[in-house]
């Protein structure tokens, strides 16, 4: 069977889809607003046929996935919103969440599940999501779609990341009752992921030369805090700060170094900054690199990141992806869950058609538009499949000879805005192209041999506007005789 297929939503850039991956999947596509998240995104994976729709997902249209999913349904939908509003430290540890107009972004997730029906899906965020009303919402309509939900709390360093960091995470499934994935209480510290990287000072790898050059001050303040864990308040009165001797004072890590034998602090958007976290070098005197950030953030060593973009963007991309590693686990378990279903025969007939039945991508909202019209027009007599041909037209009338194709413009390579192809890996995506576009011409001859009429309705014609245009379309087809379009 080939791959699974799954979409990224609030893809960032690509700690989900690398994760995703790495455990099987095929990524089609994600969706990211933020321009140097995007960038960093198509660098590392459009070449693999991934396609970055980089916009706002609340004026996404979710047709556009159906369209590349050619009729396929889509096996993962994840995604994580964006958390700013619930996080500890926008918070400062109080229960309520900060308000923040992303923090309704959840409604998204929920509309593209409703809209793809994707058979299974998952969700990683902040803790405190969990105690969100619009969060508590949205799993009771999932719910009520036919999923099967589990969600919890986990720490990622229960799953061989490098780094404490809580999460919360969430899967569903049409088939049945799945379970997040099981801790493997395995330890990788620090000295695993970054103790043989070579030195900045020689490093060939551009993203190891990014970190924060210093004050003279700041730059003593650093070489007199003890190797190997030491911390602000270990250093003299006379180089403490005096913000920080007042009583009360929070973030004791600020400033502090990171441990050669043990986890990582949280990797957060101002992990290159040790003034936001303890995030020196274990025994060098400077902060970890942009490179040590996201390996430690379990990003591939040769991860792509851009060096044309300032540090504080950098970090903030690093800082705000989900760990690959953490992820890869999560989607693994999934994909085994997939397996029961498609790669045995644990199912019987009826079972597996009750469950694909919830799965609406066989049926396109156009594909459903246009059998619409031909009921409200009296041409309720059409069938979905027949014998009498070697493929499947979207719509056939066998005692009449007639097919309807109602093709998306993307995967059918039609001549407008729609059917634009991405702007790198041209080859790929003009290969699969042109493949779909001879099999539909190989598909056409094989209908004017056999004296079918067949009508192409586009994706991009089916607008309620363009309503009369298409009724009148549609009569002169059903009513012409053996005269081909």
């Amino acid at each position: 069977m080939p791959a699974y297929n799954a979409v990224d939503i609030f893809c960032g850039c690509g700690g989900m889809t690398e994760g995703l991956k790495q455990a099987g999947f095929q990524v089609i596509a994600g969706i990211e607003i933020d321009e140097h998240a995007g960038k960093t995104y198509r660098m590392n994976h459009e070449k693999d046929g991934t396609i970055l729709f980089q916009q706002d997902i609340q004026l996404f249209n979710t047709n556009i996935i159906k369209d590349i999913l050619n009729g396929q349904p889509l096996h993962l939908l994840a995604g994580c919103p964006p958390c700013q509003g619930f996080s500890s430290i926008r918070r400062k540890n109080k229960k309520r969440s900060v308000k923040d107009p992303r923090n309704k972004l959840i409604n998204e997730y929920y509309r593209f599940v409703k809209e793809l029906m994707p058979i299974t899906i998952m969700l990683e965020n902040v803790p405190a999501l969990a105690n969100y009303t619009y969060f508590k919402k949205v799993v009771g309509q999932i719910k009520k779609l036919g999923y099967l939900i589990e969600y919890r709390e986990v720490n990622i360093a229960d799953y061989g990341v490098p780094q404490r960091r809580k999460r919360l995470v969430m899967v569903g499934s049409l088939l049945g009752s799945i379970r997040v994935a099981p801790e493997t209480k395995t330890k990788v510290t620090v000295r695993d992921v970054i103790g043989n990287l070579e030195s900045v000072n020689i490093t060939n790898d551009p993203v190891h030369k990014i970190f924060p050059v210093h004050t003279e001050a700041v730059r003593t303040r650093i070489e007199l805090t003890p190797h190997d864990g030491g911390s602000r308040s270990d250093l003299p009165d006379e180089y403490t700060l005096e913000c920080h001797k007042k009583e009360g004072v929070g973030f004791k890590d600020v400033y502090g170094r990171l441990r050669w034998d043990d986890v990582s602090s949280t990797i957060t958007g101002g992990c290159l900054n040790p003034s936001k976290g303890r995030f020196l070098h274990p025994e060098e005197n400077r902060c970890i690199s942009a490179r040590e950030a996201a390996m430690l953030q379990t990003f591939p060593k040769n991860y792509i990141f851009p060096v044309d973009i300032s540090r504080s963007a950098i970090a903030l991309m690093i800082g705000n992806a989900l760990p690959p590693e953490f992820c890869r686990q999560q989607a693994q378990n999934i994909s085994k869950h997939l397996d029961v279903f498609f790669m045995s025969d644990i199912y019987d007939n009826d079972k597996r058609s009750e469950i694909m039945s919830h799965v609406k991508n066989k049926g396109t909202e156009p594909e459903l538009y246009i059998r619409k019209l031909l009921c409200e027009l009296g041409y309720s007599h059409y069938r979905l499949k027949t014998s009498k041909l070697s493929f499947s037209p979207d719509i056939v009338f066998p005692a009449l000879k007639k097919a309807i194709f109602v093709n998306g413009c993307f995967w059918h390579g039609h001549n407008c805005s729609r059917g634009v192809l991405p702007q790198s890996n041209v080859d790929f995506w003009c290969d699969k192209i042109n493949k779909n576009i001879e099999r539909d011409k190989a598909n056409y001859e094989e209908l004017l041999n056999l004296n079918w009429d067949f009508l192409v309705i586009w994706q991009c014609e089916i607008k309620e506007k363009n309503r009369c245009q298409l009724e009148h379309k549609l009569k002169n087809f059903m009513g012409r005789s053996s005269k081909k379009e």
